[in-house]
């Protein structure tokens, strides 16, 4: 089960915390679209957990989706240790209409903090 929460409700949030599986990001894509369906626009908050494997095949698809509901999206803070995948999601910012900001997990508070606004 995907572990989810929303700082208010606009603002969704995701923590994966196993490694992400073609399966797994289908469930969190499930949780996202419905709370799109719910609020319309939403800020985007997911933290890569430490020590979770992210394939590089996955997190292209996981582009693919932001992507085309990118229209739904205002904010992507995308949090994790792993410097290539700040990296890669930062590219994001370039493709995608939305606000991208990447942070390490020391900084995550300023990223709720951002993301909230």
């Amino acid at each position: 089960m995907v572990s989810s929460f929303e700082l208010a409700g606009h603002v969704v949030g995701i923590m994966v915390d196993r490694d992400l599986t073609e399966e797994y990001l289908e469930e969190i894509h499930k949780i996202i679209l419905e709370k799109i369906a719910l609020h319309g626009k939403i800020n985007l908050f997911c933290e890569i957990q430490k020590g979770q494997q992210v394939p590089l095949k996955v997190l292209m698809k996981e582009l693919k989706f932001k992507y085309e509901n990118s229209k739904n999206l205002n904010k992507l803070a995308f949090i994790s240790d792993a410097s290539w995948m700040r990296t890669f999601m930062g590219i994001n910012d370039l493709v995608l209409p939305c606000e991208v900001r990447t942070f390490d997990s020391t900084n995550r508070l300023d990223a709720i903090n951002w993301i909230s606004h």
